[in-house]
């Protein structure tokens, strides 16, 4: 092996150091009660995609939940309903994949996790009611992300790191369990029933894994073009 490509490798290996340690811890705690609220906190990102994306395609927000068991739910009127319930899981898997990809882009990044942060708060003030643990996860936990974001460039980076990835397992989680063992009850079944066609929850599915798996694709390759010397 040539010194050039020694040092390609080594580069690429250190670029990725960071993401490679979150996760592996992430997944050697993923069962556990320390991840717990972690994994609340994406299933809030989850909901308040599905959101921004009512918002953004003129309906309105009723209510944003979250519950223990990791399910959650956003009520909404109006907007676009093929846009809102693909925005969960899509939406989710992009957010992760941009964390990622920004990472040789430190302010975009933390200026991205800024956004997350203050975004998933305001939503969850206006639409969660208040004193349940919903409401508590998603205030404290924007808050966190927020902190983190303005505090330093190494703060930002690191809570930029440990979400992006939590974003993207947890978008591999969902696909793996709710997609292929309970699709007709996910967000895909629901598009599928507003369609009128119930065996479309599994095609809608897969083009959502597809859609995910090239976001995250592209955002690593573009994070390992920029660690070639």
């Amino acid at each position: 092996m040539s010194k050039k490509k020694v040092r390609q490798q080594a580069a690429l290996f250190w670029q990725f150091r960071y993401y490679l340690l979150a996760t592996v811890i992430a997944l050697a705690l993923w069962n556990t009660p320390l991840l717990l609220p972690c994994r609340l906190f994406v299933v809030m990102v989850h909901e308040v995609c599905h959101a921004a994306a009512t918002l953004f395609t003129g309906g309105e927000v009723v209510e944003v939940r979250m519950a223990i068991d990791e399910s959650g739910v956003t009520l909404s009127r109006g907007g676009s309903f093929p846009v809102i319930a693909s925005a969960g899981y899509v939406g989710s898997a992009a957010l992760g994949a941009l964390l990622i990809y920004t990472g040789s882009l430190p302010q975009l990044q933390r200026l991205l996790l800024l956004v997350i942060g203050g975004t998933t708060m305001g939503m969850t003030m206006k639409y969660t009611p208040a004193g349940g643990l919903d409401f508590y996860l998603g205030i404290f936990g924007g808050l966190i992300l927020v902190s983190m974001a303005l505090k330093s460039a190494r703060a930002g980076a690191a809570g930029s790191i440990w979400l992006g990835v939590m974003l993207c397992l947890y978008s591999l989680h969902d696909f793996r369990f709710d997609q292929s063992l309970y699709t007709e009850h996910t967000d895909a079944g629901l598009l599928a029933q507003y369609w009128g066609v119930p065996w479309l929850a599994y095609p809608i599915a897969l083009v959502w894994v597809v859609v995910s798996l090239w976001l995250m694709s592209r955002a690593l390759g573009g994070l390992a073009r920029r660690a070639k010397p």
